[in-house]
């Protein structure tokens, strides 16, 4: 597999895990109804980028790295504090789009780094940053 197509298919697969730690969490704050509906739809599509990263790196020959166990309990702790006095549908949709909008950054900086690397992992790419853009147009409506 080629250095850029390793790289940039590292990076879909971390970003999309760290996308399902942090929604995986504030999933378990939500009560029953429609944000977390949202929030479960978009969780099934993180892990779906999760899995075709991995898939792809492993027919490559190529061993997926996972986001180190510190990196996950830093995340999840921040997310702890960020909801600690205000739990409701508006400030956790704040929180993810945030991330959201800092995954966006992310990907189009590495897409940009990764010139050269294959079009099906360039488009894999996309996908993640259409999820992404996905999750913010779908969490407005709770702020």
């Amino acid at each position: 597999m080629d250095k850029l197509d390793s790289e940039l298919l590292q990076f879909i697969r971390q970003n999309a895990q760290m996308g399902t730690v942090t929604l995986t969490r504030l999933g378990e704050m939500l009560e029953a109804g429609y944000m977390k509906d949202t929030v479960t739809k978009q969780l099934a599509e993180y892990d779906a980028v999760f899995s075709e990263a991995g898939a792809k790196l492993e027919a490559g020959r190529e061993e997926a790295k996972d986001v180190s166990h510190v990196v996950q309990a830093a995340a999840t702790a921040m997310l702890g504090m960020q909801s600690l006095a205000d739990r409701s549908p508006s400030h956790i949709a704040e929180i993810v789009i945030v991330g959201s909008t800092r995954g966006i950054i992310q990907i189009i900086r590495r897409i940009r780094d990764c010139r050269g690397a294959s079009s099906d992992s360039v488009n894999l790419a996309y996908r993640l940053l259409v999820i992404e853009q996905n999750n913010i147009n779908d969490l407005k409506r709770f702020l």
